[in-house]
């Protein structure tokens, strides 16, 4: 269905007006409380995929794999023939067929103590590193861009017109912190609400 040309301005003045409904206050939550930082942080880096998790269970799965043994078969097959002269009687030949089996299982007990993959898994473990490192500053740095933008917001004139460059960017922070965290705003904000005894958390979780 296409809507006619006529009916855009009204709609993008509904979309304002919607978008001005609720309007930034300074008694909100702060985007920079620990709840919200540490929330936000935790879940950015696990839906990065760039927690401690994976390289640990590389590294016990690297150990473990010295009790699987190495295992070599090597089989034989022979054939032999002789040839036995009876008194009064034709020659006799006799034919003997063999097959040998050679089963062995070597196991690498040394690697309980020591891998040699553990180098390689340290080196990655410090690339994770410092890529989390680098991603909780990111999450950290629009968190405190978008807590600007609201003390901003809330300190602005109520009676001036609408900012419309300052309602874009709160859409664009807050795109990008869903983006990587999974959490809408809303969403992150309840965390740093006070609830009460016995309640749960709503935010919608992805």
């Amino acid at each position: 269905m296409t809507l006619p040309s006529r009916w855009l301005p009204g709609l993008l003045a509904a979309l304002l007006v919607a978008l001005l409904a609720s309007p930034a206050s300074a008694d909100e939550p702060s985007w920079l409380s620990s709840p919200v930082v540490w929330e936000a942080t935790r879940r950015a880096v696990l839906r990065a995929g760039l927690d401690d998790a994976s390289v640990r269970s590389l590294a016990r799965r690297a150990r473990a794999a010295a009790w699987l043994p190495e295992v070599s078969l090597h089989a034989a097959r022979g054939l032999g023939a002789n040839s036995t002269l009876v008194t009064n009687a034709s020659d006799r030949l006799a034919i003997a067929e063999s097959l040998t089996l050679d089963v062995r299982l070597r196991f690498d007990l040394d690697r309980l103590l020591f891998d040699s993959q553990e180098v390689t898994l340290l080196r990655l473990a410090d690339q994770r590193a410092e890529q989390r490192l680098a991603l909780e500053r990111g999450v950290i740095d629009l968190l405190a861009r978008r807590e600007a933008l609201r003390l901003r917001m809330a300190a602005a004139d109520p009676e001036a017109p609408p900012d419309i460059d300052a309602i874009v960017e709160r859409a664009r922070l807050e795109a990008s912190l869903e983006l990587l965290t999974g959490l809408s705003g809303t969403a992150l904000l309840a965390l740093a609400a006070p609830r009460s005894p016995g309640a749960t958390p709503s935010a919608d979780r992805r």
